[in-house]
């Protein structure tokens, strides 16, 4: 429903991640309430599958990830978005993968006050997205 509410180009999804046409689809429709159906999505077995996909497409890549290189998401003088982003999610666990990290056109953090250095990603994405609309429609 955040995909739809944001008025995203598309959601990729990769490997064992729930996805419309696939494992975790009965679940997914209960928490995205038929937006599954309104945005068009596109599933990849491998992360690399989908940034391959994305960089032929000419996407400009922003990670979402705690790193050293990481930008704080609202030094808006650092972290820009351009029209066509694409913004890469990691696994709840591990999160971003190292190899696609190095990929990444940009990474971007969300400042953390507490003991935690990390949000889910559930959390997360609504957080970047509206920072992304605020910038494009400011």
């Amino acid at each position: 429903r955040t995909s739809d509410a944001c008025a995203l180009a598309m959601v990729i999804t990769t490997g064992i991640t729930p996805h419309p046409n696939g494992p975790g689809a009965t679940k997914l429709a209960k928490s995205a309430l038929g937006a599954q159906y309104v945005l068009p999505h596109q599933h990849f077995d491998t992360t690399q599958q989908a940034i391959d996909f994305l960089i032929q497409s000419n996407y400009h890549l922003v990670g979402l990830e705690t790193t050293k290189l990481s930008r704080d998401l609202y030094n808006s003088q650092e972290v820009l978005f351009p029209p066509k982003t694409a913004l890469i999610l990691g696994n709840e666990v591990t999160g971003v993968d190292t190899q696609i990290l190095q990929q990444m056109d940009s990474l971007v953090e969300i400042p953390m006050y507490g003991s935690k250095n990390s949000l889910n990603i559930a959390a997360c994405a609504p957080v970047v997205l509206y920072e992304v609309l605020r910038q494009w429609n400011g």
